[in-house]
Order: structure tokens, then sequence, then C-alpha cells
């Protein structure tokens, strides 16, 4: 019988640890429709354990309690909140999705929200612009334009930059393009465009007859000509195959990968009332 009871206390001390038996901890921001998308879709590939936490159900999570407890092999950082917390801890490596602020510090990789710059420039070449203008906070996208001005040195494209280092600045800098520009690019980038100067993109846009390609479709119903959007789903997908690589040894690139695909959305009103090329969707 001692027997019998040991090894029934074994048993039952030995399943709260087996429950939370898990390869990949996703750590959630918050409750949102994108977020949601994008989980679904890394869950749709991901082949492994995964267990949930949504920061906002708690009024603090101790991470590194969690971490030390549960050994997760990986942990899977949803939204710039979630990825903030999850670079705090160092015992165990982090990708990330549907982050803006992403910095390589301790980070195995991830997927950014930024797409290729060679997708917007090629849509613009396609449309018959050359000058195109573009506002960005050197702080926050200035690595970004880098690799645009790169990628532009190959085409005939060439972008006329106008740095803003706070949103008050945006409305000024897009008047100091008229007449110098065919087209303005229109960045993520929350210095360079916010809601106290989105407006000032298309009242330009207007007054200059050049369209504004963006990155949200959003903008289109405001007077944008077109937009390149993310697919959240496919970054889900995406980043299930990365944590995978990261899970099997290999290495991601350091500054994480575009997403792979792209959804074009037109303003079929503003492309003829610009006599614009017609933008192939791909």
């Amino acid at each position: 019988m001692s027997l019998l009871r040991l090894l029934l206390l074994l048993f039952f001390t030995l399943v709260p640890t087996l429950a939370l038996a898990y390869d990949v901890l996703l750590l959630q921001s918050m409750h949102d429709k994108g977020y949601d998308e994008a989980v679904r879709g890394f869950k749709r590939d991901y082949r492994g354990s995964v267990r949930r936490i949504v920061l906002t159900d708690y009024a603090e999570l101790d991470l590194t309690r969690i971490n030390r407890e549960e050994h997760p092999k990986l942990i899977v950082a949803v939204g710039d909140r979630a990825l903030e917390l999850a670079q705090k801890q160092h015992a165990t490596p982090v990708v990330y999705m549907m982050a803006l602020n992403a910095k390589p510090r301790r980070l195995a990789g991830g997927v950014t929200m930024l797409l290729d710059p060679g997708k917007y420039l090629s849509v613009l070449e396609e449309m018959g612009c050359e000058r195109v203008g573009v506002l960005y906070d050197p702080a926050r996208s200035g690595a970004y334009v880098k690799r645009a001005l790169g990628m532009a040195a190959r085409s005939r494209i060439k972008l006329v930059l106008r740095e803003v280092h706070a949103a008050k600045e945006t409305p000024a800098m897009l008047a100091s393009l008229k007449g110098k520009v065919d087209a303005l690019w229109m960045l993520p980038d929350t210095t360079a465009v916010s809601p106290v100067s989105t407006e000032a993109y298309f009242l330009f846009s207007q007054a200059e007859r050049v369209p504004v390609v963006t990155f949200a479709d959003v903008y289109l119903s405001m007077g944008g000509a077109v937009a390149l959007t993310i697919d959240r789903y496919d970054i889900g997908r995406q980043l299930a195959e990365l944590a995978q690589n990261v899970l099997d040894g290999n290495q991601p690139e350091e500054w994480g990968d575009p997403p792979r695909r792209v959804v074009t959305r037109t303003n079929d009103g503003v492309v003829r009332q610009l006599k614009l090329n017609t933008v192939v969707g791909r």
C-alpha cells in the first residue's frame, strides 16, 4: 500500500507540471481583431504546443516567474506592448509579429509590419511617377528609408525626402514639396503620419493633383490612390515557419522579415481623375 500511495502522490504532483508543458508562449498585447487574425494564422501552421496569454487580461504579469516555472522554448510576442515585456527577460528567445517598434536587441527574429520598399517603388513606376515625396522621422523610419533609397537608385524613381521630428511639422514639410513631386508615398511612421496631420496629405494631393500611395486602405476613402496593405493571417503563418526554424536552431534575419504577401487596393475614381496608369493587383 505504501508503494501505491507513493506512486499516486508522484502522479498528482507531476500532473500540474505536465499540463503546463508547452513549446511556445504566445504573448499578445491585447484583444484586437488584427492581432487575433495573425494569431489564427500562426496556430494554423505551427504544429507544436502553445500557451496564449493576453496582457490586458491581467492587472500585472510576472513573465520572469512564468519562464522560470514553465520553461517555454520560445516566446512569440504579438504587438508592441508584448514585445517590450518579452525583451525584458533574457532566458528565452523571442520572435515577434504585428509590432511597429521592433529592435534587434535580444530578438531571435520576426515578421515586420513594413512591406519591402521595392513593392511600393514598383507600383509607383507602374503608375508613371518619377519624383516621389516621402516624409519620415529618422528615429523611426531612417533605416527603412535608407533601404528604399538603395532600391530607388536602381530604378527611375527619385525619392524627394523631408525629415519631420514632430507631427506638427508635417504640413510645412508637405508645402515645401509643391511643384517638386509627382506623387506622395505615406510611410507607417507615427510622427510623419498622425491623426493631426493626415488631412494635409490629401489636401496637398488635391491641390497639386498628385496621387498618394499609402500603407492602409482606410486612407483610400480620404482620397488616397493606392494602398499596399499587409495580410495579417498570412503574417501569422509566416511567423509559424520562422518560429519552427528558430526552434530547429536556425538563425533568421536580424531585422526581421518583411511580410511576404501584399494586398493592393486602388481608389478607381482617383486613378481616373489623375489619369494614372492602371495598377494591377498583386
